[in-house]
Formats: C-alpha cells, structure tokens, sequence
C-alpha cells in the first residue's frame, strides 16, 4: 500500500465509525420523540428517559494499530500524533512496539525525519544531548505549545534555556 492508499483507508474508517455514531444519535432522537410527556405521567416519563439513558451502548474503546505495510517513517509520525506530546526516545519506541508488535529499532528512522526537518529536537542551550522529540508543528516562535508539553515541563525547562534543533 502506497501513502495514499493508507490515508484513504484511514479516512473510511473514520467516516465508518461517523456514521455509527449518527445511526445512534438517530435512534436515541427516535425514542425521546416517542416518549408521552403529559403532566400526569411525569414519574413514567422520567423511567422511560432513563431507560433510554441505560440502553444506550457505551462507544466502544477504539484499538489503535499500525499497518505493517506502511512506510515505517510514516508509522512513527502517526506515533507521535497517537502520544501528542513531548516524548523521549524511549517513550517512542515503546509506543511503536506495542502497535505494530516490531521490535524495529526507530532511532534512525526519528533522527532521518530531523534531518527532512519534520520531528526536532528539545535541547538544553548548554548541552549537546538531546532530550525530548517534538513535531515541528508542536513549536511557535521557539515555544513548545502547551498541549503538547508533558507533565511537569515548565518545572524543569525554561523557553530561555531551551533550544530545537
């Protein structure tokens, strides 16, 4: 499968999982339209909203998986997008084993889309080791964006102190 092939899967499924929940939605407006809502029937009404409210399936938790056949740089974006933070190397690394059930180390694969300038590197101004990987698009004017700080950055790293390379 080739990227377009994979955006387009991607793409149907998400419209797939739409449409369930608009099927849903219509039938949840379908029985609140057949409830009776005279005055003399308020405690039956109330059962029957709740018996709505219970019927009600829970969304059911969504599984996350990478295609093998995917280009492996692509499957380590799609990796930060599913972290949506700040994250360490190793933090990576875990999260894309655990999709993909590889163990296919993703060091040089991350520090290739460096170099293409996609993923950059948070550094303390006075050291040559990298500490976190961002998206490019994470950083404004020099400044990590909020939602994508992990917990406790702003204790350890000040935007003065901190360069991305």
């Amino acid at each position: 499968m080739n990227d377009k092939e994979v955006i387009l899967a991607a793409l149907q499924r998400e419209r797939d999982e739409l449409h369930d929940k608009i099927m849903q939605v219509d039938r949840i407006i379908k029985k609140v339209k057949n409830v009776d809502y005279s005055n003399d029937n308020s405690n039956d009404n109330a059962k029957q909203i709740e018996a709505i409210a219970i019927k009600q399936p829970a969304a059911p938790a969504k599984v996350i998986s990478l295609s093998t056949s995917t280009d492996v740089k692509v499957q380590v974006l799609r990796v930060f997008e599913l972290l949506g933070k700040a994250s360490k190397l190793s933090q990576i690394q875990d999260e894309f084993t655990r999709l993909t059930g590889s163990n296919y180390r993703v060091r040089d694969v991350v520090r290739g889309l460096k170099q293409s300038k996609i993923l950059l590197m948070l550094k303390l101004i006075d050291s040559h080791r990298g500490i976190l990987w961002v998206k490019k698009d994470w950083v404004r004017n020099g400044v990590l964006l909020d939602e994508y700080k992990p917990e406790g950055f702003d204790l350890f790293y000040q935007p003065a102190n901190v360069i991305y390379e």
